[in-house]
């Protein structure tokens, strides 16, 4: 961020406060910082605006969406804790976020703000989401594969392995990261630290270019329960649960329904698609997509790190493939989210 002073209410409340509001709550404190294995030194502290200063900030949420035509969605672990996946930096002993034990990640179940995402892209309002997280949750609730960039890495997609904090991104994910940072004129910003990750500038860029007064941008509107580097430069900073933030919005937009909607395929386990022998969209060409236990199939995606490695269908998972992948003399056991195969029989994605 530029160096900009900002007061103290702009630090809790965005650049645009009311002066009326209350400064949030307190309720779960921690000595510890949130993410000190990224030089983020922001203790753990969780706040809570009062139920009047929410209600307020959701109001102008829904104003700026409906006057905003390049929204994009970034999302961190936050989103995704209440699924009872794990988060990073969450480290109050009382934290006020809770999720059911799982016995593996992949067992999560997309939360009720998952859905409601999901909701407010079929009504219109979501354009683009950058997922940092692996877990195929946003899909699972029903977002379109066509319009997501696990700029991370995917549990679900075998050409696009998770990335190590020291790695390097895909490149073409990266690309198409960046073009759509250009043309965002608002970011929800949901359940991340922003502890400097490049895909941070989803939310930063725009929050910029708002307070630098750029005609036609309406910047970050940023819900979290902890404090970020961000909060003074956000059009509008929520501290509230991100369900209890999305039941709300939901309600005053009537928008749904919100719940997950399935991917719909054929059954059978072969698929005819219209994709080529490269894996790119042709109208004039047919591939039959045999994904029947013990099938193999390839990664045709030039920008993976396992680019042409062959793998085996072993199993399903929840409908979803499990394909034993030889990759340098290893065998890497991945997932193949039914979602693809959705987007592929409705040509939705390029590839």
């Amino acid at each position: 961020m530029k160096k900009v002073k900002f007061s103290t209410l702009q630090k809790w409340h965005g650049f645009q406060p009311n002066p009326e509001w209350p400064l949030p709550a307190l309720v779960a404190e921690s000595d510890v910082y949130n993410r000190a294995d990224q030089q983020n030194l922001i203790k753990a502290n969780e706040y809570l605006d009062n139920e009047s200063v929410l209600e307020e900030k959701v109001d102008l949420t829904i104003a700026l969406l409906k006057k905003s035509s390049n929204i994009c969605v970034y999302t961190g672990a936050g989103l995704s804790k209440s699924s009872g996946i794990p988060d990073y930096a969450s480290k109050a002993t009382n934290s006020i976020v809770k999720g059911p034990e799982l016995k593996s990640n992949l067992d999560a179940q997309p939360t009720y703000a998952h859905c409601a995402i999901t909701a407010l892209e079929r009504a219109g309002y979501i354009h683009y989401y950058v997922q940092q997280n692996h877990d195929g949750l946003p899909q699972k609730s029903g977002f379109p594969q066509a319009k997501i960039n696990e700029i991370h890495g995917a549990w679900f997609d075998p050409s696009n392995p998770v990335v190590k904090f020291s790695g390097k991104l895909r490149s073409d994910l990266f690309h198409a990261m960046t073009d759509f940072e250009q043309k965002t004129d608002l970011c929800l910003c949901l359940g991340t630290s922003l502890s400097g990750m490049t895909a941070d500038k989803m939310a930063v860029t725009p929050a910029e270019r708002a307070v630098a007064g750029h005609s036609g941008i309406h910047g970050t509107i940023l819900v979290n329960i902890q404090k970020t580097i961000l909060d003074s430069a956000c059009t509008v900073r929520v501290w509230a649960k991100l369900d209890d933030f999305f039941s709300l919005l939901v309600k005053k937009m009537s928008i749904g329904p919100v719940v997950p909607i399935p991917p719909k395929v054929p059954p059978g386990h072969i698929y005819r698609i219209r994709y080529d022998e490269h894996g790119l969209l042709n109208t004039s060409a047919l591939m039959i997509l045999d994904l029947r236990l013990d099938a193999q199939v390839v990664i045709t995606e030039p920008k993976a790190v396992n680019y042409k490695c062959v793998g085996q269908v072993f199993n399903l998972r929840d409908g979803n493939y499990c394909i034993a992948f030889k990759e340098n003399n290893q065998t890497h056991h991945r997932i193949f989210g039914l979602w693809w195969i959705e987007a592929a029989i409705r040509e939705t994605v390029p590839r």
